[in-house]
């Protein structure tokens, strides 16, 4: 097997157009209880230099396309194709205050009923504080923010720029507009013990998410972070396992086994707290209510799935390469 080498990076990324008539069937793609759905992007890569992600490396620069267009192509899609749901799958969309501004401002122009799923730092959600009503009519219905980690010293170790605080603001700000929040926790550090297991549980109720999304921390060949944990040993080698919901590294203090269930409990104990279950219960918003039932639906399904995985299929290597030596035997580039 060989791997290509690196293809040029797209400077206008309007240039190129998105062949949705490659789409056979829009029923077998949707999401979020509202139908059929779409993925599309206003703008590709992120400023922001965190070591873990590595988004900056691998995309050069932040780059994006004519806010009018996206939201014109937005407009189209539900009207010509029954779209009511778009996942925006930028990096980070708010990069530039004044463009995410005129995406809105265009989106809400078009005036169709599609709603809107984002990724979204929480510094930037602070920042734009005064923009929020304007992305609740744009029909943003719920923000993924990234907090990473809930410990103030790996946060700083890997560069994220941001603090508890603002995550905390965060949240409690989308829920004055009427928008989910949904936090996604990065587990599998390789300093990690149970004391920081029970302070980021602590932690996260104390933000009070809407939802959570624990993933397993994933390396990115490109990254800086890959080069500075190269040492680390590999605990998952199926590459199709390299997916954000398997641990692939092993930790110094606790066991592979350890990390998933504290993991499956925290996730247990979060949803199930009961302002959660009021809120899925009886939200004085309907279309949130809706919202928040089928995520709550889907992801008791996943919690159920890996669960079963990780108990009756569940290889694991007899011996552990390091995190160098898995990323040396994977393909390399042409000559």
């Amino acid at each position: 097997m060989v791997r290509n080498g690196e293809a040029p990076v797209i400077p206008k990324l309007d240039e190129f157009r998105i062949g949705w008539e490659l789409v056979a069937d829009w029923d077998l793609y949707q999401c979020f209880g509202l139908g059929r759905a779409a993925i599309i992007q206003f703008s590709r890569g992120c400023p922001h230099r965190c070591s873990y992600c590595g988004q900056y490396q691998f995309w050069s620069r932040w780059r994006y396309r004519d806010p009018r267009k996206v939201a014109a192509e937005i407009a189209w899609l539900h009207r010509a194709r029954g779209v009511n749901f778009v996942d925006l799958a930028d990096e980070n969309p708010t990069s530039s205050k004044r463009l995410w501004r005129e995406f809105l401002e265009a989106l809400v122009a078009e005036d169709v009923p599609v709603r809107l799923f984002a990724t979204i730092r929480a510094t930037d959600v602070v920042r734009d504080a005064d923009l929020l009503p304007l992305m609740k009519r744009a029909g943003m219905v719920c923000v993924l923010m990234g907090i990473e980690t809930t410990d103030p010293e790996t946060l700083a170790a890997i560069r994220k720029g941001s603090t508890t605080r603002e995550d905390q603001q965060a949240v409690r700000l989308l829920r004055q507009h009427g928008i989910l929040s949904m936090l996604g926790h990065i587990v599998g550090f390789e300093e990690e013990t149970l004391r920081d297991y029970r302070s980021a549980l602590r932690q996260v109720r104390l933000y009070d998410p809407d939802l959570l999304n624990a993933m397993y921390v994933t390396p990115h060949r490109w990254s800086d972070w890959t080069a500075e944990n190269g040492a680390r040993e590999v605990v998952q080698e199926d590459p199709s396992r390299w997916d954000y919901r398997h641990q692939l590294l092993a930790s110094r203090h606790l066991s592979p086994t350890a990390i998933f269930w504290l993991v499956k409990l925290m996730e247990l104990v979060v949803h199930a707290r009961p302002r959660a279950l009021w809120r899925v219960l009886a939200h004085p918003d309907r279309d949130l209510r809706k919202h928040l039932r089928w995520c709550f639906r889907y992801s008791f399904r996943v919690w159920r799935a890996e669960v079963f995985e990780f108990l009756f299929d569940n290889p694991r290597p007899r011996r552990r390469l390091t995190l160098k030596d898995w990323f040396r035997r994977a393909p390399q580039p042409a000559e």
